[in-house]
């Protein structure tokens, strides 16, 4: 290589380094969004962080909703027990059937011989005959005795004679075919069942199997079963609520609420909250109470969340959504039975609207792509 083309790369280099020093440096002096917020002091200002998973730094902890510890404690499964003789039968049975087909097998598997015949009764041919087949020779030979049933003339029937002379068993042969049934023929005997008679039948799931079916029930179904709860039940359930299942409550709040949480914080915790604003935010809460920034710097800490106590109800608002979530979720956890109660429901109203929307959505694009595909 000439000395010519030498000098030339080592000038490249040298400009090249130098560029990229240049925009690192840039870049540390660019202000972050926190920096550059406006003020707080206003309600149009104010605003609503969102809680990310990295929010939370309790282990086993997770983003519960209101129902999750409650439905998954084994101490509330009673509760949840007498919380559906609340429900008249058609609401009850809107829960019981999405029980899952071994659910629904081990609950009427509890029903009576006459129930159990029913049940076989709404088989259809080839599942009765299935069944039958299931039996032990000694019990399908005393079943057939009982009633007249011919067993080598039925062995050489057709599937449908054979389901039409299996009808003329008793009660105890029923039963005791339908006993040797799959899970999955259980369960749609069970479906083709009226709705009294499959009340009737769930009747009999206990605490542990009512939530668990609770548990896989739609947003609202559950929404609606809460809101049948008293308010100091309702308390009771908020009060098993994960650390972010409080502090996702509280953080969707109204301002003048999160204003009253503010109020219930500690020293400590309002100075933190505080620490957390943008030096533009921290100028003007303190401009407001009229309070220098040095003097305020010199304060001891009873002083300083006093001054802080002074801000305005939007101000104090938005201190709280700078809290961490342990933070939100004990604040929440000092407010009185009605204050939680009441944001609670807000949150599940929320909750519950957001998800109609959702499905509405869904279903109002899935009918546009079947209409492009038939176009």
């Amino acid at each position: 290589m000439s000395r010519k083309s030498t000098t030339l790369l080592i000038a490249t280099s040298v400009v090249v380094i130098g560029a990229i020093v240049f925009f690192t440096s840039s870049n540390r002096n660019i202000p972050t969004s926190d920096q550059v917020a406006g003020a707080i002091g206003t309600v149009d200002k104010y605003r609503s962080e969102q809680i990310t998973p990295s929010d939370v730094t309790i282990p086993g902890q997770t983003g519960d909703d209101v129902f999750a510890v409650w439905l998954d404690e084994p101490a509330t499964l009673t509760e949840m027990a007498n919380f559906f003789g609340r429900l008249s039968p058609q609401e009850r049975l809107k829960y019981f059937d999405r029980a899952t087909p071994e659910q629904a097998a081990i609950i009427m598997e509890r029903g009576t011989a006459a129930e159990k015949a029913s049940y076989f009764e709404r088989a259809d041919a080839e599942e009765r005959v299935d069944m039958v087949a299931r039996m032990d020779s000694e019990e399908r030979t005393a079943t057939f005795a009982r009633v007249n049933i011919n067993a080598a003339s039925y062995d050489r029937s057709t599937v449908a004679e054979r389901a039409e002379a299996l009808s003329r068993m008793d009660i105890e042969g029923k039963a005791a075919a339908f006993g040797r049934a799959t899970v999955q023929e259980k369960a749609e005997c069970l479906a083709r069942c009226d709705a009294a008679q499959r009340v009737q039948a769930y009747e009999r799931a206990d605490a542990q199997e009512r939530g668990e079916i609770l548990g896989r029930s739609d947003l609202a179904g559950r929404v609606d079963l809460y809101q049948r709860l008293s308010a100091g039940e309702k308390a009771e359930v908020l009060d098993r609520m994960s650390v972010q299942g409080k502090a996702e409550v509280l953080g969707r709040a109204d301002y003048t609420e999160k204003a009253a949480a503010f109020e219930r914080a500690d020293a400590q915790e309002r100075v933190d909250m505080y620490e957390r604003l943008s030096a533009a935010e921290k100028t003007e809460v303190l401009e407001r109470v009229q309070m220098s920034e040095s003097d305020f710097g010199r304060m001891d800490l009873a002083g300083k969340a006093e001054v802080l106590g002074r801000a305005s109800v939007e101000e104090r608002a938005s201190f709280v959504d700078r809290a961490t979530v342990q933070q939100k979720a004990e604040l929440f956890g000092r407010a009185t039975v009605d204050q939680r109660v009441n944001m609670a429901a807000r949150e599940l109203a929320g909750r519950s609207e957001l998800q109609g929307r959702t499905e509405l959505q869904g279903r109002t694009e899935a009918a546009g792509r079947v209409s492009e595909a038939s176009n």
